[in-house]
């Protein structure tokens, strides 16, 4: 194992400047007695990570390293874990998200995303776009199968985490015969999709990028639109609806075409602010799900389903110097699937 190095580069948030900031001459912290060093192996880029960069709120420091889709490798432990056999140099972890305190309510039910004192890595603390990152909160460490990479392990985290949670919110409704529309082919959706075909309900997927159609269909879609008023289908004609954009046009699409009885599931977090339609909903009697990113139970599971080859991430991977570049990339529109950074070697 390399020697570690006492700095190094890293992307983040600072506030006011409205892109990615670069920090160079980062100190390698030194873990606690309770403590462990991961050496990130791959950390994945979101959508939800160009929101961030336009965070004005104060309750967030001024400046902070970027980055919450993460997996690596342990390197160095803190004395008190040094006899651990989980914590073994070399381990493979990802991290869940959220680094909840493991006592509130929330906490005991399992709802580690809804703990009472949650902090993020990468939202509001330091995350994953640098080579080292101190794992104080052991919790957050969830181990990686054999045969799963460190790329889609850090994907696993949120881009099949994030589906998943949300699909189970409704799993009881998916049968052969449920008819579900899922809009957005993003990196979630694409993975939705994945999900979606395991229980064989009949998929109508839309994206306004066209070029998306061949993908969709090999995940899972029955029918693929780039805008559900050119299909056939009437409104109020679907059992599910899943919108993973979360912008005023999809959330409206959805609410025309949930049936009497639907369920509405939101996932995507484009838009600050929805309209909902009291009355129009009210009378069809459709029932609406709030979500955000998931346990981690299910984030085992979801590493289980990447394992297995149920779920299959599209993946790019690049070199971290590549970072300003992607974000561009991403702000346009140009990316497909999931761009995972592998940070270089040192």
């Amino acid at each position: 194992m390399s020697a570690i190095p006492k700095t190094q580069t890293a992307y983040g948030y600072e506030r006011g400047k409205g892109s990615v900031a670069k920090y160079e001459n980062v100190p390698v912290k030194q873990p606690g007695d309770n403590q462990l060093l991961l050496k990130i192996e791959a950390a994945g880029l979101c959508q939800s990570d160009l929101h961030i960069l336009k965070v004005v709120d104060e309750e967030y420091p001024a400046n902070f390293i970027m980055g919450h889709e993460i997996a690596g490798q342990i390197v160095q432990v803190g004395k008190n874990l040094a006899s651990d056999p989980k914590y073994q140099l070399g381990s493979r972890y990802s991290l869940c998200i959220c680094k909840s305190c493991g006592v509130c309510k929330n906490c005991r039910k399992g709802l580690d995303m809804c703990c009472d004192e949650v902090s993020g890595y990468g939202i509001g603390t330091d995350g994953g776009f640098q080579q080292y990152i101190v794992v104080e909160n052991l919790r957050s460490l969830v181990p990686i199968p054999e045969g799963v990479s460190y790329q889609e392990a850090a994907v696993a985290t949120d881009s099949v985490l994030t589906p998943y949670h949300a699909i189970r919110k409704v799993q009881q409704f998916l049968e052969p015969t449920t008819r579900v529309l899922l809009f957005g082919l993003g990196g979630l959706g694409l993975n939705a999709l994945q999900i979606l075909r395991t229980y064989g309900c009949y998929v109508v997927a839309v994206d306004r990028k066209a070029d998306l159609e061949a993908q969709a269909k090999r995940y899972g879609a029955a029918e693929f639109y780039t805008d559900i008023g050119d299909s056939n289908h009437p409104t109020d004609s679907f059992d599910i609806c899943f919108d993973f954009c979360g912008y005023k046009q999809t959330f409206e699409d959805c609410q025309d075409y949930i049936a009497r009885d639907g369920k509405l599931v939101i996932v995507g977090l484009g838009n600050l602010q929805l309209n909902y339609m009291n009355f129009y909903l009210a009378r069809k009697e459709v029932t609406i799900y709030a979500n955000f990113g998931g346990t981690a139970g299910e984030q085992l599971a979801c590493l289980e389903l990447v394992r297995l080859g149920k779920v299959k991430p599209l993946i790019k991977s690049v070199s971290i110097d590549e970072l300003p570049y992607y974000f561009d990339q991403l702000a346009k529109g140009k990316v497909e699937g999931r761009i995972v950074f592998t940070p270089p070697k040192l």
